[in-house]
């Protein structure tokens, strides 16, 4: 039995990486890497919006009687 050196074969050549598979966790900290600067400060000022929203207590308003 012959083989052709010049016929591809299965698995021969070397094998390329799998690709790596990312946490979500990770997935977000090479998405934040790709995020402009403007962009970034705008999140930051949007989260420190909500934090000062949820950590601040409410105000109730004065419930007037009807009497």
């Amino acid at each position: 039995m012959t083989t052709d050196a010049s016929s591809p074969r299965k698995g021969s050549g070397p094998i390329p990486p799998s690709p790596k598979i990312l946490s979500p966790a990770e997935a977000i900290a090479e998405a934040w890497k790709r995020e402009t600067e403007e962009s970034k400060s705008r999140w930051r000022r949007v989260d420190e919006d909500v934090k000062r929203r949820y950590t601040n207590p409410h105000r109730k308003k004065e419930r007037r009687t009807k009497l």
